[in-house]
C-alpha cells in the first residue's frame, strides 16, 4: 500500500510546471524529525518499505497513481512519501546523520552537485533494469525520470504558422517584431545566445567551456536584452503573459503549450534550439532502504510505468521504450519532448556547466538585464 506523510500538505507545494514553486519555508529538521517521529499506521518493518520524497502537490498526487502505487504493489512493499524543497533537504539529513529517505527525485544539477559531494549512494544497476533509457541519463549515482523542455514559443495570431523557428529568428527583431520574454534566470539563457550566433547545438557547452566562447555568448545575450519585454520567473507566469497577449513570443515550458491551447489562444512552437532539463532519482548517502530503494528505482523507469505518467502529464519519459507499449497514442507520443524525432534538436542541459559558477554568472545575468 501507498502512504503518505502529511507534515507539510498545504504548506509544501511545488507546482510541478518545472518553473514555479511555492517555498516550503520548513527547516530540513521538521523533515527528518517528522519521519522519524510521525508515526503512520502500518504493520510493515524496515526491510518491507521505502521512503521516497518528491515535488508534492497535483505532481506528486499523479506519481502516486501512476508509479508508486502500482510499484508497490509489484514490489510487495510499502511505499511511505514525504516531500522535498531541493539540495538543502538531502544535505541536512545527510549532515545531522538522520537520512529518513531511501530516494528522492531532484533536479539534475542536484543530482550532479550531490554526486560531487559524495552525498549519494552509487546506484546497484544489478538491481535496476536501464533497458530503454539513454546513456545520457545514466549516471553511476543517479539515473533520469523525466524530461521537461523550454522551446521558442508563439501566438498564432501575430504570425500564423510562420513565427520564429529558430534562436536566430527569436534575435532577429526585424525579421520577427514583437514583444518578447526569457526565463529571468542565467540558465539556458547563454545556452541560447550560442545557438543564436550560429553555435550548433553540439557544440554549445565545449563553447562556453573557453574564456573567448564565454565572451562571445554574453556579447550575443546583449543584444537581445534590450528587446525583451519580461523576464520571467516562473512557468504559470510565462504561461500567463502568453496566454494575455504581453508577450507574443517566449522562451517557455512546452508543457504549458497544450493548456494555453486548450484556453482557446492558438500558440505554435519549435523543439529546434530547445532546452532540455531532466529530473533524476537518487539516493541519499546513508538511507537505511538501499536495497528496497533501487528496486523501486528500476519500478519507476520502466517503460509501462513511465506510459501511464507521461500520459497523464506531458513530460518526456526518460524511458524511449514507454513510445512502444501501447499506452500513449501515436498522437500522445508526437507532441513530447523525448519522442525522438523532437528529441534530436534539442540541447540537453550540462549539469556540471554551472557547478562553482553560478553565482558569479548570475550576478553578471542580473547586471546584464537590469541595464
Amino acid at each position: 500500500m501507498s502512504e503518505t506523510f502529511n507534515v507539510y500538505k498545504g504548506v509544501c507545494v511545488k507546482y510541478h510546471n518545472k518553473d514555479k514553486k511555492v517555498s516550503k519555508g520548513a527547516l530540513s529538521a521538521l523533515t527528518v524529525s517528522a519521519l522519524l517521529t510521525v508515526g503512520v499506521a502500518s504493520s510493515a518493518q524496515a526491510n518491507d518499505e521505502v521512503v521516497f520524497a518528491s515535488w508534492g502537490g497535483s505532481f506528486q498526487d499523479t506519481l502516486r497513481s501512476t508509479m508508486l502505487e502500482p510499484a508497490s504493489k509489484a514490489l510487495g512493499i510499502t511505499v511511505k512519501e514525504d516531500t522535498t524543497n531541493g539540495i538543502q533537504d538531502v544535505r541536512a539529513q545527510i549532515n545531522a546523520g538522520a537520512v529518513a529517505w531511501d530516494v528522492t527525485e531532484q533536479e539534475l544539477s542536484t543530482c550532479e552537485t550531490l554526486k560531487q559531494e559524495g552525498s549519494l549512494e552509487p546506484l546497484d544497476y544489478n538491481l535496476i533494469d536501464t533497458m530503454g533509457v539513454p546513456q545520457e541519463l545514466i549516471n553511476s549515482h543517479y539515473v533520469g525520470l523525466l524530461a521537461f523542455t523550454k522551446v521558442i514559443a508563439y501566438r498564432k495570431d501575430k504570425f500564423g504558422d510562420n513565427g520564429p523557428q529558430s534562436w536566430a529568428d527569436f534575435w532577429d527583431v526585424d525579421k520577427f517584431p514583437g514583444n518578447r520574454g526569457m526565463h529571468g534566470k542565467v540558465n539556458y539563457n547563454l545556452e541560447a545566445a550560442l545557438m543564436a550566433d550560429g553555435v550548433p547545438v553540439a557544440e554549445v557547452y565545449d563553447t562556453l567551456a573557453t574564456d573567448e566562447g564565454m565572451k562571445r555568448a554574453w556579447s550575443k545575450l546583449a543584444e537581445i536584452v534590450p528587446h525583451v519585454t519580461v523576464w520571467y520567473r516562473g512557468g504559470a507566469q510565462s504561461a500567463q503573459l502568453l496566454r494575455d497577449g504581453e508577450v507574443d513570443m517566449i522562451h517557455m515550458g512546452q508543457n504549458h503549450v497544450g493548456y494555453i491551447n486548450d484556453d482557446g489562444v492558438g500558440v505554435n512552437f519549435t523543439y529546434a534550439g530547445a532546452t532540455m532539463d531532466v529530473d533524476c532519482l537518487l539516493v541519499p548517502k546513508g538511507a537505511p532502504n538501499k536495497e528496497n530503494a533501487m528496486r523501486l528505482i528500476s519500478e519507476m523507469i520502466n517503460a509501462e510505468t513511465q506510459a501511464r505518467l507521461v500520459k497523464a502529464m506531458p513530460f518526456g519519459p526518460a524511458n524511449s521504450d514507454a513510445f512502444n507499449v501501447g499506452i500513449l497514442t501515436d498522437e500522445q507520443a508526437k507532441r513530447l519532448p523525448t519522442f525522438p524525432d523532437n528529441f534530436a534538436p534539442q540541447l540537453l542541459v550540462d549539469p556540471k556547466f554551472y557547478i562553482g559558477q553560478l553565482g558569479e554568472l548570475t550576478e553578471e545575468f542580473d547586471t546584464l538585464i537590469q541595464q
